[in-house]
């Protein structure tokens, strides 16, 4: 790849790693109540037309409503920190680092991160510094730069194979 295309690139995903650093950083300086208030409206419209099909009492309503706003917010975490891992893994490959490095630096980095979330999350007004969640995001994170690896894989794979022919 000649140099500015892979300086364009490099750009592009230091950009979007820093994006979704300040995304999670903004949903992470949302109180309580905010935050609830935007689990709330996903889980209670996809639970509201599952449960439509059964015949059960509010009560039995309410906690599987609990139950699937705990699994929103969980998967949402997982989620961010997946997509996060994904792009510092990307820009590690940028600069040509073997597989071992980019696994350190963008690891650590994703999880240094979910650390640092979960100390200013205990600052923010009805929110908590939780392990939980710091492991949930460091699944994330990890998942996220498997995931890569993955697709590189392919991507050699078909590549080689190209070249075979």
């Amino acid at each position: 790849m000649n140099r500015k295309k892979l300086f364009t690139l490099r750009t592009i995903f230091i950009i979007l790693t820093l994006s979704v650093m300040v995304t999670i950083f903004v949903l992470s300086a949302d109180n309580a109540d905010e935050s609830n208030a935007k689990s709330d409206v996903l889980a209670d419209s996809f639970v509201y037309s599952v449960l439509a099909l059964f015949d059960l009492s509010d009560e039995e309503i309410q906690q599987v409503i609990d139950v699937s706003v705990f699994i929103v917010r969980k998967t949402a975490h997982f989620a961010e920190y997946a997509v996060l891992g994904f792009l510092t893994a990307c820009v590690c490959t940028s600069f040509y680092l073997k597989t071992k490095q980019t696994l350190l630096i963008s690891s650590a980095t994703g999880i240094l991160y979910a650390i640092s979330d979960e100390i200013h999350q205990y600052f923010v007004p009805g929110r908590a510094c939780q392990i939980r969640d710091v492991l949930i995001d460091s699944s994330g994170v990890i998942t996220g730069i498997v995931f890569l690896f993955i697709i590189l894989f392919i991507y050699r794979y078909i590549q080689k194979k190209k070249m075979q022919t």
